[in-house]
């Protein structure tokens, strides 16, 4: 296996740093590292320049995270594509486990992992559990699936054979949200099968607020995702799968939206898409939307109680 690590850098001059020597602290080494710095206006590129031969580096006006992805992948050698965003870090084991998870599995495409967040200083969370008796290796059948479980695919932890970018395209260009999502879901259409190391291998920091990969907000990027995919989904005969998954995107979004107080944003997405959403999630969101936060705490713990007292039943 030749893995190629793409970094796509954007005013990443303070943390740049930090992803490149997690790549090459990697107990397997990676045959490529390939930072493209997307118009950076900061010293992104002389603290690239500063590791030597050990990383390459290619400059081009600013366009975005999918076209700075797209420039890595065109550029990378290898046969197969690893992910990592300039402000994020690998732990050391990342490419030694995943390329024994293919080696074990050679008919996968693609595979990926458990990552972590920081919670305090030097301490980490995984962001996946799994009970403990899973295997160090799982094979999903259908990414889709794994998806509706909240098993979904985080960019930092992606590698991808090259023969997927060559079936299904790389990043949408000029998409501002979500176009991981949005290529996973491209992917899983094709090759529905993919690897997942429960181990967490990565780690997804949240203190970048100017990062190009954790920008832009607005609903109106994940209902361009989901139309955009109603329609992929049908034409690729996956509509069935996928519209699991957007129960349970919406779902999941409406919530956040309802406890950081932006009701009216929830309500939106509930009307565009009440079809498709459970009649116990919508009634209990018209309530919770009308209720004042002190009493959304107390109906968190009603609906936490029940639904205890109705597992053990």
């Amino acid at each position: 296996m030749k893995i190629s690590v793409v970094i796509p850098a954007f005013n990443a001059e303070r943390h740049i740093g930090r992803a490149v020597r997690s790549v090459l602290a990697q107990t397997r080494a990676a045959d490529e590292i390939i930072v493209v710095d997307d118009g950076s206006t900061d010293g992104t590129a002389e603290a690239v320049r500063s590791f030597g031969e050990t990383v390459r580096l290619i400059q081009q006006p600013n366009a975005g995270a999918s076209v700075a992805r797209n420039t890595g992948i065109e550029a990378a050698g290898g046969d197969w594509i690893a992910f990592l965003d300039a402000d994020d870090e690998w732990l050391p084991e990342k490419l030694d486990a995943q390329q024994s998870l293919h080696q074990q599995y050679p008919n996968l495409k693609w595979g990926y992992s458990n990552f972590s967040r920081p919670l305090m200083k030097d301490q980490l969370r995984a962001h996946q559990p799994l009970p403990a008796h899973t295997k160090r290796f799982v094979v999903f059948d259908d990414y889709l699936q794994a998806y509706c479980r909240g098993l979904y695919a985080w960019t930092g932890t992606l590698m991808v054979h090259r023969s997927a970018f060559e079936t299904v395209g790389g990043f949408e260009p000029g998409m501002k949200r979500a176009q991981d999502t949005d290529l996973w879901f491209r992917i899983a259409y094709q090759f529905p099968q993919v690897g997942y190391i429960p181990q967490s291998l990565a780690v997804y920091h949240l203190d970048t607020p100017n990062s190009s990969t954790k920008i832009n907000d607005q609903i109106e990027h994940l209902v361009a995702l989901i139309d955009r995919h109603l329609y992929l989904s049908k034409t690729n005969n996956r509509s069935g799968a996928f519209e699991l998954c957007l129960t349970q995107m919406i779902q999941t979004r409406v919530r956040q939206l309802a406890a950081h107080s932006r009701a009216k944003d929830a309500r939106a997405l509930l009307n565009r898409y009440h079809t498709t959403l459970p009649l116990r999630f919508r009634r209990e969101m018209a309530v919770r939307l009308h209720l004042p936060r002190s009493l959304q705490a107390l109906m968190d713990l009603y609906l936490r109680i029940k639904n205890i007292r109705g597992a053990k039943r």
